[in-house]
């Protein structure tokens, strides 16, 4: 999946475009998982004063709250997902993939 930052493409591709959600088992996609402008945009740049210009590896805290039909889960639980990222030079996003989701350590 490919989604615009900041005037360029960033290739935010999820493997198969699907995750199993570890700990109840249904399927996490769309507003269930992180995503470049949630992370990168909304809380990186947001924050500024640093500039990342290299490849990191960021493990991003959310929760599954919604179920396939965008319906609120009774019982949503906390999760953890891995993200590959890249920036350039400029500190610009080119990069965002989620490889991994977990579920949060208890003392989060």
């Amino acid at each position: 999946m490919l989604q615009e930052i900041e005037g360029k493409s960033a290739d935010t591709g999820m493997r198969n475009n699907l995750f199993v959600c570890p700990v109840c088992g249904e399927p996490l996609q769309g507003n269930n998982l992180v995503d470049a402008k949630s992370i990168v945009e909304d809380n990186l740049y947001y924050v500024g004063g640093v500039l990342i210009v290299s490849d990191v590896w960021l493990h991003c805290n959310f929760e599954h709250r919604y179920t396939e039909d965008d319906m609120t889960m009774e019982n949503p639980h906390k999760l953890v997902a891995v993200v590959k990222a890249a920036f350039d030079k400029k500190g610009k996003c080119i990069t965002f993939e989620i490889v991994e989701v977990h579920p949060a350590d208890k003392t989060q």
